[in-house]
Protein backbone atom coordinates (compact mmCIF):
# COMPACT_ATOMS: atom_id res chain seq x y z
CA UNK A 1 0.00 0.00 0.00
CA UNK A 2 2.67 2.12 0.62
CA UNK A 3 3.26 2.88 -3.13
CA UNK A 4 0.14 3.98 -3.49
CA UNK A 5 -0.09 6.12 -0.85
CA UNK A 6 3.19 7.87 -1.45
CA UNK A 7 1.84 8.19 -5.64
CA UNK A 8 -1.39 9.61 -4.35
CA UNK A 9 0.05 11.66 -1.33
CA UNK A 10 2.26 13.47 -4.17
CA UNK A 11 0.03 14.17 -7.31
CA UNK A 12 -3.66 13.74 -6.30
CA UNK A 13 -5.79 11.20 -7.96
CA UNK A 14 -5.76 13.33 -11.21
CA UNK A 15 -2.01 13.64 -11.70
CA UNK A 16 -1.12 10.14 -10.28
CA UNK A 17 -0.10 7.54 -12.83
CA UNK A 18 -1.06 3.92 -12.91
CA UNK A 19 2.31 3.22 -14.41
CA UNK A 20 4.36 4.44 -11.45
CA UNK A 21 2.11 2.69 -9.05
CA UNK A 22 2.88 -0.37 -10.72
CA UNK A 23 6.63 0.19 -11.01
CA UNK A 24 6.73 1.01 -6.93
CA UNK A 25 5.01 -2.41 -6.67
CA UNK A 26 6.67 -4.37 -8.81
CA UNK A 27 3.44 -5.27 -10.98
CA UNK A 28 1.55 -5.22 -14.00
CA UNK A 29 -0.15 -2.48 -14.25
CA UNK A 30 -3.26 -4.39 -16.36
CA UNK A 31 -3.21 -6.31 -13.01
CA UNK A 32 -3.66 -3.10 -11.25
CA UNK A 33 -6.92 -2.48 -13.49
CA UNK A 34 -8.35 -6.12 -13.18
CA UNK A 35 -8.05 -5.78 -9.27
CA UNK A 36 -9.37 -2.18 -8.33
CA UNK A 37 -11.38 -1.68 -11.98
CA UNK A 38 -9.54 1.63 -11.97
CA UNK A 39 -7.92 4.98 -11.04
CA UNK A 40 -10.54 6.40 -9.08
CA UNK A 41 -11.35 2.83 -7.33
CA UNK A 42 -7.40 2.30 -6.21
CA UNK A 43 -7.45 5.74 -4.93
CA UNK A 44 -11.00 5.09 -3.36
CA UNK A 45 -9.03 1.77 -1.50
CA UNK A 46 -5.83 4.21 -0.76
CA UNK A 47 -8.29 6.66 1.05
CA UNK A 48 -10.03 3.78 2.60
CA UNK A 49 -7.05 2.27 3.95
CA UNK A 50 -5.58 5.48 5.45
CA UNK A 51 -9.13 6.00 7.08
CA UNK A 52 -8.93 2.88 8.82
CA UNK A 53 -5.30 2.92 10.06
CA UNK A 54 -6.02 7.05 11.30
CA UNK A 55 -9.14 5.23 13.06
CA UNK A 56 -7.40 3.00 14.95
CA UNK A 57 -4.59 4.89 16.24
CA UNK A 58 -6.58 8.16 17.07
CA UNK A 59 -10.20 6.98 17.88
CA UNK A 60 -12.56 9.97 18.81
CA UNK A 61 -12.87 10.52 22.45
CA UNK A 62 -16.11 12.78 22.80
CA UNK A 63 -15.21 13.27 26.69
CA UNK A 64 -12.24 14.62 26.36
CA UNK A 65 -12.25 16.73 22.55
CA UNK A 66 -9.04 18.74 23.42
CA UNK A 67 -7.01 15.55 23.66
CA UNK A 68 -8.52 13.84 20.55
CA UNK A 69 -7.28 17.07 18.88
CA UNK A 70 -3.77 17.12 20.02
CA UNK A 71 -3.37 13.26 19.64
CA UNK A 72 -4.84 13.70 16.02
CA UNK A 73 -2.52 16.71 15.48
CA UNK A 74 0.23 14.38 16.01
CA UNK A 75 -0.94 11.50 13.94
CA UNK A 76 -0.91 13.85 10.73
CA UNK A 77 2.24 15.69 11.94
CA UNK A 78 4.02 12.05 12.12
CA UNK A 79 2.16 10.88 9.07
CA UNK A 80 1.63 13.77 6.47
CA UNK A 81 1.37 11.70 3.62
CA UNK A 82 -2.41 11.23 5.01
CA UNK A 83 -2.47 14.31 5.56
CA UNK A 84 -2.37 14.99 2.26
CA UNK A 85 -4.45 12.28 0.65
CA UNK A 86 -7.41 14.52 2.80
CA UNK A 87 -6.07 17.52 1.04
CA UNK A 88 -6.02 16.21 -2.56
CA UNK A 89 -9.60 14.38 -2.08
CA UNK A 90 -11.05 17.93 -0.82
CA UNK A 91 -9.06 19.82 -3.53
CA UNK A 92 -10.41 17.33 -6.38
CA UNK A 93 -13.64 17.16 -5.20
CA UNK A 94 -13.49 13.60 -4.81
CA UNK A 95 -16.83 12.31 -2.99
CA UNK A 96 -16.10 10.74 0.57
CA UNK A 97 -16.45 7.32 0.57
CA UNK A 98 -18.32 5.28 2.02
CA UNK A 99 -15.95 4.29 4.67
CA UNK A 100 -15.94 8.07 5.53
CA UNK A 101 -19.26 9.11 5.15
CA UNK A 102 -19.59 6.17 8.30
CA UNK A 103 -16.83 7.55 10.27
CA UNK A 104 -18.58 10.89 10.20
CA UNK A 105 -22.28 10.11 10.68
CA UNK A 106 -20.30 7.93 13.95
CA UNK A 107 -18.42 10.61 15.25
CA UNK A 108 -21.32 13.29 15.24
CA UNK A 109 -23.85 10.59 16.68
CA UNK A 110 -21.06 10.21 19.30
CA UNK A 111 -20.63 13.79 19.80
CA UNK A 112 -24.66 13.75 20.05
CA UNK A 113 -24.81 11.40 23.07
CA UNK A 114 -21.77 13.26 24.65
CA UNK A 115 -22.50 16.18 24.51
CA UNK A 116 -26.10 16.70 25.66
CA UNK A 117 -25.24 19.39 27.54
CA UNK A 118 -23.97 21.84 25.33
CA UNK A 119 -26.40 22.89 22.61
CA UNK A 120 -24.13 26.08 21.55
CA UNK A 121 -22.98 23.92 18.17
CA UNK A 122 -24.76 21.11 16.94
CA UNK A 123 -22.49 17.98 16.73
CA UNK A 124 -21.34 17.75 12.81
CA UNK A 125 -20.58 22.15 13.40
CA UNK A 126 -18.03 20.89 16.36
CA UNK A 127 -16.46 18.00 14.16
CA UNK A 128 -15.95 20.30 11.24
CA UNK A 129 -14.36 23.03 13.42
CA UNK A 130 -12.23 20.33 15.76
CA UNK A 131 -10.91 18.69 11.92
CA UNK A 132 -10.02 22.84 10.68
CA UNK A 133 -8.18 23.31 13.77
CA UNK A 134 -6.06 20.57 13.41
CA UNK A 135 -5.77 20.13 9.80
CA UNK A 136 -4.47 24.16 9.52
CA UNK A 137 -1.17 23.61 11.07
CA UNK A 138 0.35 20.43 9.14
CA UNK A 139 -0.67 21.78 5.70
CA UNK A 140 1.42 24.61 6.74
CA UNK A 141 4.54 22.30 6.33
CA UNK A 142 5.14 22.02 2.84
CA UNK A 143 5.28 18.86 0.73
CA UNK A 144 6.20 16.08 3.51
CA UNK A 145 8.13 18.02 5.53
CA UNK A 146 8.27 18.09 9.27
CA UNK A 147 8.20 20.80 11.53
CA UNK A 148 10.62 21.88 13.92
CA UNK A 149 9.84 20.23 17.57
CA UNK A 150 9.50 23.71 18.98
CA UNK A 151 7.24 24.62 15.76
CA UNK A 152 5.12 21.90 16.37
CA UNK A 153 4.82 21.83 20.22
CA UNK A 154 3.77 25.83 19.76
CA UNK A 155 0.96 24.77 17.19
CA UNK A 156 -0.89 21.49 18.84
CA UNK A 157 -0.91 23.67 22.41
CA UNK A 158 -2.95 25.76 20.33
CA UNK A 159 -5.22 23.88 18.64
CA UNK A 160 -5.60 21.72 22.15
CA UNK A 161 -6.29 24.89 23.76
CA UNK A 162 -9.11 26.60 21.15
CA UNK A 163 -10.33 23.30 21.04
CA UNK A 164 -10.57 23.68 24.95
CA UNK A 165 -12.13 26.95 24.90
CA UNK A 166 -14.61 25.70 22.14
CA UNK A 167 -15.78 23.06 24.06
CA UNK A 168 -15.83 23.96 27.43
CA UNK A 169 -19.39 25.54 28.72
Amino acid sequence: MRGRVSEFAAHGEAGARIDRVAERAGVNKQMIYAYFGGKDKLFAAVQEHSLGLLLEAVPLTADDLPGYAGRLFDYLVDHPERHRLALWRMLENTPPTEAEERSKAGKVAELAAARTHDTALDPASLLVFIMALVRAWPSTYGALTRPTFADAAAQRAAVVETVRRLTTP
